[in-house]
This record gives C-alpha cells, structure tokens and sequence, in this order.
C-alpha cells in the first residue's frame, strides 16, 4: 500500500512544480500548450493512481472477510 502513496505524493509534487512554471513566464505559446498537456497527464495520473488504490483496499477488505 505504501507505493501508492509514494506514487500520488510524487504526481502532486509535480503538479505543484508544473504550476509554478504556469505562474511563471513562459517563453512561448508552445511551452505554455506543453506544460498544461503536462498537467493534465499528471492530475490524470493521481486519479489513476487514486482509483487502483481504492480497489487494492477493497480486495483486502474482501479477503479478511472471506478469510473470518
């Protein structure tokens, strides 16, 4: 269980950094299209990531109760 946790805290690490480099100035349209394709990958990512853990718990909930 603990991978997933390290795997949403490093997509919302990035989502914060990609963020910044929105606020920032960016240099061109193209870097601009690029970090919020980015973004939306990474906060697609932690959704994923979001749903996989929550069915990991319920097949161990579901085996602790097949296993009483």
């Amino acid at each position: 269980m603990m991978h997933y946790e390290r795997v949403r805290n490093d997509l919302s690490q990035a989502e914060r950094t990609i963020k910044t480099a929105l606020r920032s100035t960016v240099d061109s349209e193209a870097e601009k299209t690029a970090l919020e394709k980015a973004l939306g990958l990474v906060q697609q990512a932690r959704d994923i990531c979001r749903m996989a853990q929550k069915g990991s718990i319920q097949v161990q909930i579901t085996q602790g109760m097949e296993m009483q």
